[in-house]
């Protein structure tokens, strides 16, 4: 395998975690400010809210492990191994 080929897959790799990671901080954050923001102006509905808060921070997540995957497809399982 070349080096740049390694390079190259490794740079895209970086690429996708890096993007994986702000799109979940920024994912999160929004949900959870909504949420808060909802909860300031509804302290009662707080339980309403809470159950589509974890399922919508769960999601996000699971959209992070997602590119965690493609990460590892494109440093490990890179062609000419």
């Amino acid at each position: 395998m070349t080096d740049e080929l390694m390079g190259s897959a490794l740079l895209a790799g970086a690429v996708t975690l890096a993007g994986g990671a702000i799109g979940a901080g920024v994912g999160d954050g929004l949900a959870g400010s909504k949420f808060i923001e909802g909860v300031a102006r509804q302290p009662e509905a707080q339980s309403r809210l809470f159950t589509p808060f974890l399922i919508t921070v769960g999601l996000v997540e699971a959209t992070f492990f997602i590119n965690v995957a493609f990460m590892a497809l494109f440093v490990f399982a890179t062609p000419g191994q």
